[in-house]
């Protein structure tokens, strides 16, 4: 088992931990370039793989109708794995590929915790020097 199971806190028991933003910031070679955007919520879905050794990251579009947030996907779903924890983050980077030869390694998110509550996540594009900031 691996040291995000340290923050069980977070995960109440649960398979996956819920995280809905109210508004987002995008970042682009470290340079702020867009956002606040008055509103445009999202959701973070961080579920744990059935053998707990990796956890699938979905981020959903949460603006019209979206009644149990199995539509609306905003990012399809990418397995990562844990590859830092320190006492106030989490950092998972993608590993794999899809069907069609797709790097996930491109992807990855940072959780970002007080009090043992998630504050915040960003969203790693990293082969495009990208980072969306998503806010509670």
């Amino acid at each position: 088992m691996n040291n995000f199971f340290s923050f069980e806190d977070n995960w109440n028991g649960n398979d996956k931990i819920l995280f809905l933003s109210s508004d987002h910031l995008r970042y682009e070679n470290g340079q702020h370039v867009s956002g606040p955007h008055g509103g445009a919520k999202r959701g973070i879905k961080i579920e744990r793989d059935e053998r707990n050794e990796s956890f699938t990251v979905t981020t959903y579009n949460m603006d019209g109708n979206h009644p149990v947030w199995g539509n609306n996907i905003q990012m399809a779903p990418k397995p990562m794995k844990v590859i830092n924890v320190y006492p106030n983050r989490i950092v998972l980077k993608g590993f794999g590929s899809d069907m069609f030869g797709n790097s996930f390694s491109d992807y990855g998110l940072t959780v970002q915790l007080s009090n043992n509550e998630v504050e915040k996540c960003v969203l790693h594009m990293h082969d495009r020097s990208v980072d969306i900031e998503y806010q509670k």
